[in-house]
């Protein structure tokens, strides 16, 4: 998701009282404890024609966003330090508090088409409805697929993934399977993909919180309790546990031995170990993570470059070049 926008407020943020209830201006958008960005209003002191008033109520929805955000990294280093990590980057750590990292993904809206409040109406006029329907027919799908009574741990599992690759897929609009997707103009399409990002950050919580319940009762779901499809819909849910890196490496531990009795895919292990480590070591071992670099993709730092071809194979993954040829359409490098 891209969250580099919303985070980038919080890299300079001082620490300050505890984070509590967000601040009156963002009390409308809450229902039921879940955050709709609406018509945006509480963002309106954003923009140059904004008045003293709204400027100041935007300032703090700001403050309050570091402040809850910085609490969040302060748990997860004391989590990791408990874990024997005592450093990590968490540069790229999506926020802890369900509250506030809806706000932050609503809040990384791109509004610089937008010079005004009432050209980013325009764009949000655009937006919304489309935004509401397709997350309304998300909701109803995700009714359609409730869980008999009795269900198995594959069934569970297999169900949990639906809808956050859904919303993931919704990050290629207009391209791909959703080449016949509505068009719409770039302001509109920043701020549909703003909506986007607040459902799949409350998809990615709720999967977590389920998926460390799961673990805390069974332990890792292995190929054997949850099938091959299950296990693997395991992987892709703690994967996506980006705000919870500390369940993120409790995870990797626990695949760590299942790999050899191959109760666990290697190649997903393989994923998921590149994945946690380069926040805590700052390299990874499978060159799994890639980055643009000179207008290319290229690996993301490496614990051992010679051993790269060596250890992919090990793991059933397809040799670098060859795994590079998938990003070729991808934009942005």
């Amino acid at each position: 998701m891209r969250i580099k926008r919303a985070l980038a407020l919080c890299a300079a943020a001082i620490l300050l009282p505890a984070a509590s209830d967000p601040p009156p201006a963002l009390a409308p958008y809450f229902h039921q404890g879940r955050f709709d960005p609406g018509d945006f209003g509480w963002m309106r002191g954003r923009f140059p024609d904004a008045g003293p008033a709204e400027v100041q109520a935007y300032a703090a929805i700001e403050a309050w966003m570091s402040r809850c955000y910085e609490e969040g990294v302060a748990r997860t280093r004391e989590e990791l330090a408990s874990m024997g990590i005592m450093q990590a980057d968490l540069s790229e750590t999506g926020p802890r508090d369900l509250q506030c990292g809806a706000v932050m993904m609503a809040n990384s809206v791109q509004t610089r088409s937008a010079a005004t409040w009432a050209d980013f109406q325009r764009d949000l006029q655009e937006a919304r409805p489309v935004a509401s329907s397709f997350l309304l027919a998300l909701r109803l799908t995700e009714r359609g697929t409730s869980l008999r009574h009795g269900a198995t741990l594959e069934e569970q599992l297999l169900v949990r993934v639906v809808g956050e690759q859904v919303l993931r897929k919704a990050a290629n609009w207009g391209q791909g399977e959703l080449a016949d997707a509505p068009r719409l103009s770039s302001g509109a399409r920043s701020v549909l993909d703003a909506y986007f990002m607040v459902a799949g950050f409350e998809h990615d919580r709720a999967n977590t919180g389920w998926l460390k319940a799961q673990v805390d009762r069974g332990g890792w779901p292995t190929i054997a309790q949850a099938g091959t499809a299950g296990s693997n819909a395991a992987w892709l849910l703690v994967q996506h546990a980006d705000a919870d890196p500390a369940f993120q490496l409790r995870a990797l531990r626990l695949m760590t031995p299942l790999v050899a009795s191959g109760e666990v895919n290697k190649r997903n292990y393989a994923y998921l170990y590149d994945r946690i480590m380069l926040k805590i070591s700052g390299k990874q071992r499978y060159a799994t993570q890639v980055t643009c670099k000179d207008g290319r993709r290229v690996a993301q730092p490496l614990e051992d470059e010679a051993r790269v071809p060596a250890l992919r194979a090990e793991m059933g993954l397809e040799p670098f070049a060859d795994y590079l040829k998938l990003f070729a359409n991808w934009d942005g490098c």
